[in-house]
């Protein structure tokens, strides 16, 4: 069990560093974000490996850097067109939202606590105290909440691994196609009629909750 446990940490802790090693390594180039012309350059000179560096950049954005994830759907529809954008992005936030769920779990609380900050850990702190696997999908597919620091809290919970990646998945779909439809340049119209669209199928969802959430338990063999 000791060997076990050590054998996990050391794991957990090189992950850790290795994903601050790459931040410390983009950080010089932050500053491309401001420019969406000069970002679609600067990746694709990656060539046959410019789809990876988005990937990456999108985990990163997940996990520790500073990057809004509303950006990074913006510029991927830029970069690769809406559909392959959304793949690329769609990968990336799956893979960060795992790695967040394991170093969560492995972790623990303090762990996240550092993580953070007391007042978004306090109102969403009820997550960790029951499986919440419904209020999560609901979490992830409403716009402007803290996804990235969700996934640290969902870690805490007791619900499978395999189906928080899920959640996350299903949960951030919609929104990140449309964002990156927006950024391959739909005009305005548009993105405020994919918007309403989006926000009235989160409506129907909500106000349907309850029979949504006893299907969604059946498909991620909860219930």
């Amino acid at each position: 069990m000791i060997k076990s446990n050590k054998k996990a940490f050391v794991g957990v802790f090189s992950l850790v560093l290795i994903l601050f090693l790459l931040f410390l390594l983009i950080k010089p180039f932050l500053y491309l974000f401001g420019d969406l012309d000069k970002l679609k350059v600067f990746i694709l000179d990656f060539g046959v490996f410019a789809p990876l560096v988005l990937i990456l950049l999108q985990i990163l954005q997940v996990l520790v850097a500073p990057i809004p994830g509303q950006l990074m759907g913006l510029a991927s529809g830029f970069i690769f067109g809406p559909f392959l954008g959304t793949v690329y992005t769609m990968l990336g936030t799956v893979i960060g939202s795992y790695i967040a769920f394991k170093l969560s779990r492995k972790l623990g609380r303090p762990f996240v606590e550092r993580m953070i900050n007391k007042k978004t850990l306090k109102k969403f702190d009820y997550l960790a105290e029951d499986k919440g696997s419904f209020t999560l999908f609901l979490i992830f597919l409403l716009p402007a909440l803290p996804d990235d620091a969700i996934c640290l809290i969902a870690g805490l919970t007791n619900i499978k691994i395999r189906n928080l990646v899920l959640i996350a998945f299903l949960g951030r779909l919609p929104g990140m196609f449309v964002l990156n439809l927006v950024g391959h340049g739909f005009g305005s119209s548009y993105a405020i009629i994919l918007f309403l669209i989006v926000m009235l199928i989160s409506i129907l969802i909500f106000y349907f909750r309850d029979k949504l959430e006893s299907y969604f338990h059946r498909l991620l063999n909860l219930s």
